[in-house]
């Protein structure tokens, strides 16, 4: 079994972490960072090239204005506290979806994530926010249609906001077992992992085992 290259995360449960310790919800927000960063290094670790997590769809504007609002400053607090450290353990990040309808000091915060890490090599971080798998097909089919491209898989795959590489692994953490709207043209072959763990909860000894578990599975890709 070829090595895993590419893994997708669904970081599910952080509302529900802070509940069951009795925390505000920002708390499990903020938590659910200090997991991702652990997690980003144990990637680094193990060889991945890219990590594509999903921090925020379009979905959850209908939050309580008070929630989005957290986890639009949960954006500039990680910039803050935790790009650094990501430097330091030569990161790049890049970012996903429709950000132009994000805050404007939000904004900020990821430029200054992508031209502090551009040239940094040793895994590629993107996160998607305001992200929607529906949307980036649908951004895809114009890109093709307006630019006179062949309508072929491989053309329609590169237009897709994460390109045509291939995710290997697919993991959401939480306990549910669905797509929510991630990366839907890009996961047509990947291996789908669902674990019980809330995403604070989500250890490396956790990734690791579902990295393990991936070398001992069949991929035939339809053969």
């Amino acid at each position: 079994m070829p090595e895993p290259k590419t893994v997708a995360i669904i970081m599910d449960g952080n509302r529900r972490w802070a509940k069951k310790n009795n925390l505000p919800t920002p708390s499990g927000h903020r938590k659910g960072i200090d997991s991702l960063i652990e997690t980003v290094k144990t990637a680094k670790k193990s060889k991945i090239e890219r990590l594509i997590v999903y921090a925020f769809s379009t979905e959850n504007w209908s939050r309580d204005d008070f929630e989005v609002n957290a986890l639009m400053n949960l954006i500039n607090f990680g910039v803050d506290v935790k790009l650094k450290e990501i430097k330091e353990n030569g990161i790049k990040l890049d970012f996903i979806g429709n950000l132009d309808d994000l805050p404007e000091k939000a904004q900020k915060g990821i430029d200054k994530c992508i031209n502090e890490t551009k040239d940094l090599t040793e895994l590629r971080l993107t996160v998607a926010l305001n992200y929607g798998a529906i949307s980036d097909i649908l951004e895809a089919a114009k890109t093709i249609n307006e630019n006179n491209i062949e309508l072929n898989e491989e053309n329609f795959l590169k237009a897709t906001q994460i390109g045509e590489q291939e995710v290997d692994i697919f993991i959401r953490t939480g306990g549910d077992k669905r797509l929510s709207n991630f990366l839907l043209a890009n996961i047509g072959y990947s291996e789908l992992f669902f674990s019980d763990k809330l995403w604070p909860e989500f250890s490396k000894n956790d990734f690791i085992q579902i990295l393990d578990e991936f070398r001992e599975r069949q991929r035939r890709f339809g053969k």
